[in-house]
């Protein structure tokens, strides 16, 4: 027990004389930037840093209101209320996109993929209304099979972030909406699966060919860019 003890005060000193370090190395090339570092430069880095955080930001929200939304045990309720949320985060960082990107064919990208994620949600809205007096199909507590853990996937899937070089908004936004794309269709295969509502399952059918598409024409503006 001592020596386990003396382990973790010895990691807790590294890590505490490692944290100073960095933030001293990184402080230290802040001044060095600054030395060399136009200040016009400095302002438009800055600001893509600013707006990156944004999208990033987005990201996270949108994650965080999945995870702590209350399961009713309802499938076709929980998963519309998933997906809505789902939605809401490509709404936030298309409107990012929109306020701070510079490249015309992904702010064109951009409003489609808000205006038809909108669409989505106002019909999201009118099936959750109808869901109040179902009764429950499934356990939402067992993620070790079924539905349960279908939604459990999908949410770890959700948090592997995508490699971004940070060097602009255009970029960041590409690579993000490649990755929520890519969760959705994962969302709304599991949809497909488990969903009871035929109007329902066919929104996702639809949803996984339009996220398809936009994965595609995302990924050659890289290839491009």
């Amino acid at each position: 027990m001592k020596h386990k003890t003396l382990m973790l005060i010895t990691l807790a000193s590294f890590l505490t004389l490692s944290c100073k370090e960095q933030t001293k190395a990184t402080e230290e090339n802040k001044e060095a930037s600054a030395t060399t570092t136009p200040d016009s430069e400095m302002s438009a880095t800055a600001s893509q840093n600013e707006d990156n955080g944004d999208l990033m930001a987005d990201m996270n929200k949108m994650m965080d209101k999945v995870h702590a939304l209350e399961k009713k045990g309802i499938a076709d309720y929980d998963l519309a209320a998933e997906l809505k949320e789902h939605h809401k985060g490509a709404i936030a960082m298309s409107e990012t996109q929109l306020n701070s990107g510079t490249d015309a064919q992904l702010k064109q990208m951009a409003q489609k993929i808000k205006d038809a994620q909108q669409k989505e949600v106002d019909q999201i809205d009118r099936m959750l209304d109808g869901y109040d007096d179902k009764a429950k199909d499934y356990d939402p507590t067992d993620t070790g099979s079924g539905l349960g853990k279908a939604m459990m996937d999908n949410m770890q899937a959700m948090m592997k972030m995508p490699d971004m070089d940070g060097t602009s908004v255009d970029r960041s936004f590409a690579a993000m909406m490649i990755k929520h794309h890519q969760d959705g269709i994962k969302m709304a295969k599991t949809i497909q699966q488990y969903a009871k509502d035929t109007k329902f399952k066919q929104m996702a059918q639809k949803m996984i060919e339009d996220h398809q598409k936009d994965i595609q024409e995302l990924e050659k503006w890289q290839s491009q860019h």
